[in-house]
């Protein structure tokens, strides 16, 4: 055994002993960086506050303790009550989220991505069918469905960045409380994001990529672009309000006058958003 070799296992030993283990975010420099939301900088993550004004309250959050209501003419049947760094600003840093959902019989969570997060849905009321598809180019896998009927007490895990969704194949209300492993997770619902884009995505493009004519995708697109407005605006309104509380508490719950059509859907009402 040359001395090189030594030299090869002795870098490879230190590289492998001295590298992080990667996480979905990076690590914190510092106990805590409890957002100051007021700032307009732009930075990966938000601006830390004095850390000398720092309250126990920050680091409590009570957003997620009431079910929402949801209204008949919500389109989804469920709502999401975020807990971003946006939402609690103590997350800051810290590589964590949570989101509560809430859907009534026949609900759904459309299928949607978080492609900075790992998500763990844990279910604390009724029963939901819950899964994810792996990558089109997966080679043990590909386009595989994976889902399965979680109950009260139980726990499904969703991989990074993959589509997947939820739905209330039961006969009462069901809750969740999902954990993600960043402090902005990120999150794009397929239908708004290939149908409500802004600027829109070329209408040539999304008929030959779905295969369906150019009047379905007209209608699938004046319903989407004026739904996804209301997701536009939710953001809008949240990085504008710099105030915590005023955050924590907002929910979205305006109407949506949307045009009449083969969706058959006027006048959409969204909870979305944090109580």
């Amino acid at each position: 055994m040359g001395p090189a070799f030594c030299h090869l296992v002795l870098l490879t030993m230190f590289i492998l002993v001295a590298s992080p283990v990667q996480a979905a975010d990076p690590d914190p420099l510092q106990d805590f960086c409890i957002a100051d939301l007021s700032q307009k900088s732009f930075l990966n993550g938000y601006p830390c506050k004095d850390p000398t004004t720092a309250k126990a309250e920050d680091f409590i959050f009570k957003g997620l303790k009431d079910a929402s209501i949801i209204s008949d003419e919500n389109p989804w049947g469920a709502a999401a009550t975020l807990a971003f760094a946006r939402h609690w600003p103590a997350l800051n840093t810290l590589g964590v989220a949570l989101v509560r959902l809430d859907l009534i019989p026949g609900g759904v969570i459309a299928p949607h991505t978080h492609n900075l997060a790992t998500e763990i849905v844990f279910v604390t009321a009724g029963e939901l069918y819950i899964g994810f598809v792996a990558n089109s180019d997966d080679v043990s896998a590909p386009n595989k469905l994976f889902a399965g009927m979680v109950k009260a007490g139980e726990a499904f895990v969703i991989p990074r960045g993959l589509v997947h969704f939820q739905m209330n194949k039961g006969t009462i209300n069901a809750s969740t409380i999902n954990f993600l492993n960043s402090h902005n997770p990120g999150i794009s619902f397929l239908p708004l994001t290939l149908f409500g884009a802004q600027p829109a995505v070329d209408p040539a493009l999304l008929a030959r990529s779905f295969a369906v004519d150019q009047t379905s995708l007209t209608d699938l697109a004046v319903f989407w672009s004026a739904f996804s407005n209301v997701f536009v605006n939710l953001v809008i309104k949240q990085r504008n309000t710099p105030n915590a509380k005023e955050i924590q508490r907002w929910v979205l719950g305006q109407s949506v006058s949307l045009p009449r059509g083969p969706l058959q859907a006027t006048n959409v009402h969204l909870e979305y958003g944090c109580r």
